[in-house]
This record gives C-alpha cells, structure tokens and sequence, in this order.
C-alpha cells in the first residue's frame, strides 16, 4: 500500500490504525538526516513540531497528505502544498481540553507561589510559610486572546469555575457566550486584565504580539500565559518585564526558539514557570490526536474526506 513517515514519537494507537489499513509506516524519532532520506519516496507523513518547509517537501514526489498532530500548522509550507495538490489536514479538539488545563494550571500555581514555597520548604523548614502571600483569583479579570476552541474551554473554566470577569479580543468573532465581554482593542485587554492568557493561531499578524510596548500596557501585578505559540510573545521584552518588575509572572508552555536555552534567564526567574511544550502531553489528548491524524491520512489515501482539512 502507500509509505507513511512519522517524524516524532506520537501514541501508538496512530501507527496501530496504518499498519492495520496495510501501510508501512516509518519512525523518524526528530533525525532530520532520516526525514531527509526517507520523504522522497512518503505517501504521507504525520508531523508534530517539526519545520517541513517547501524545500523539504518538494524532494517528496508521492506526498498526498500532510497530517498534522495537533492543530497549529506554522511549520507546515501550506503554500507549497496549496501549489503542489498535498492536502493537510490537523486535528480538531483533540487537545484543546488539555491545552486548556494546563494554562488554567499555570495560572492558579503562579497566583498561589506554589512553586517557590514548595522549594524553600525543602531548605528552610516551616518557615516558607512567610513566603510572600499568593492571590486569590476569584472575581479577577482574564483576559482571552483568541476565542477558539482551547480559548471556549479556559474561558468556562475561569468564569463559571472562578467566577472571574471575562474579557476577549479576537477580531475574527462576532459574537461571545453570555456573561463575557467582548473588546475591540486588544490595548484595553492588556490594560485592564488581571492575567492574560493566548490562545491564537502564530500568523503574519500575531507574530511578536506581546511586545514591550503592549507589555508595558499591563498590570505591574499581572500574570502571562502562553500555551498558544513562543513567537506570539517578544521573549527579550518579556524578560526584561519580569527582571524590572514590570509583570508579576509568566507560565509558558511555549517559547522562541523551542526548546529553550539551558542558559537562558527563564529558569533563573522565581517568577516564571516554563514547561516544555508539554499542555497536550495527557493519555487523553495523545491518543485522540494520534487516532485522528492517522485517520485522516487513511481517509486521504482511500479518497474520502478527511476531519479536519484545511488545505
């Protein structure tokens, strides 16, 4: 039957659903030399995080599909594959439950200092209890960027499990779920939230969204998340916020570049929690998004339509 390539390790029920449709499927394990040698002659390849730019592609002379595990696609060259009749597909709500958990994770640990008191327990006994105190963020002000999918589930979680008011930016809605606001500058977002959390797809538009200028609009006494994408966020101006004590805190998910720096003052910083990419890393989302993505290359290869399509 057809070549399927696998360029990182995704949960097994996706590989099990190729081989049981009669594909052979190949593991790259992220070596690119692998990727390199083994797309010439893919069928389809399933990808994670890793960049597949037009150049790359183009060497893939039997490429039918592209399919995307999970559901940002900016390392995917849509315009080649546009050009060249390679469908891409991703895999909608898969993971977005999981997404949302982690940034309401994120959040809640930042507001409570559970991670500096935990460590100066470990070194100073009882003691740590005089840590400076945490917030409580019931009744606080979320600010949402980007009202999809994830941005629907942290946007009921915070308002119906927190009771916190909740203020949306997204130009590209209409409408938003009674009980929230919806702004139209993103400066009033910033300006008046109490944690801001992104939840956008990284485009053109988006990239460097949060830089020092629309940093310096928000509450010396707010927290960022980002579990969307690293470049959204000037990772310098960033920095430099939270060293100046010019932002309370930051959880993220992601960064720029991916992974991070062992050398890199993110992890110096008591005000910052970085984890590495790791929000749809639960059973649940791993096996739903690995069904799906190999789905759909079945779907493809068979000539039917596939969930999720968007070139």
């Amino acid at each position: 039957m057809a070549k399927i390539l696998i360029t990182e390790s995704v949960h097994p029920i996706g590989p099990e659903l190729l081989t049981a449709a009669g594909h052979t499927v190949v593991y790259a394990d992220r070596d690119m030399d692998v990727i390199r040698r083994e797309i010439v002659d893919a069928d389809a390849v399933l990808v994670r995080i890793i960049e597949l730019p037009g150049s790359l592609l183009a060497t893939a002379k039997n490429l039918k599909i592209v399919s995307k595990h999970g559901v940002g696609y900016d390392n995917i060259d849509l315009d080649y594959c546009k050009a060249h009749g390679v469908a891409v597909t991703i895999t909608p709500n898969a993971n977005s439950l999981s997404v949302a958990e982690h940034a309401f994770t994120l959040m809640l640990t930042l507001a409570k200092n559970i991670i500096p008191v935990s460590k100066e327990y470990r070194t100073v006994g009882f003691a740590a209890k005089n840590h400076a105190p945490g917030i409580e963020m019931t009744g606080k002000t979320l600010g949402l960027i980007g009202m999809g999918r994830i941005g629907k589930h942290i946007l009921h979680m915070c308002r119906d499990g927190l009771d916190m008011h909740v203020i949306v930016y997204d130009p590209y809605i209409s409408e938003v779920p009674e009980g929230v606001e919806r702004v139209g500058e993103l400066s009033e977002l910033l300006r008046r939230a109490d944690v801001v959390t992104l939840h956008c797809l990284l485009t053109d538009e988006t990239r460097k969204l949060i830089d020092r200028e629309r940093l310096a609009l928000m509450k010396p006494t707010a927290l960022l998340i980002n579990c969307a994408r690293g470049p959204i966020v000037d990772e310098a101006a960033l920095i430099e916020a939270l060293e100046n004590g010019r932002l309370a805190g930051a959880g993220l998910d992601v960064t720029d570049p991916e992974p991070v720096a062992p050398t890199s003052p993110l992890f110096k910083l008591p005000n910052v929690i970085v984890t590495p990419h790791y929000a749809p890393a639960t059973v649940e989302a791993a096996t739903r998004v690995s069904e799906i993505a190999a789905e759909n290359i079945n779907a493809v290869l068979a000539g039917k339509e596939p969930a999720g399509r968007i070139v």
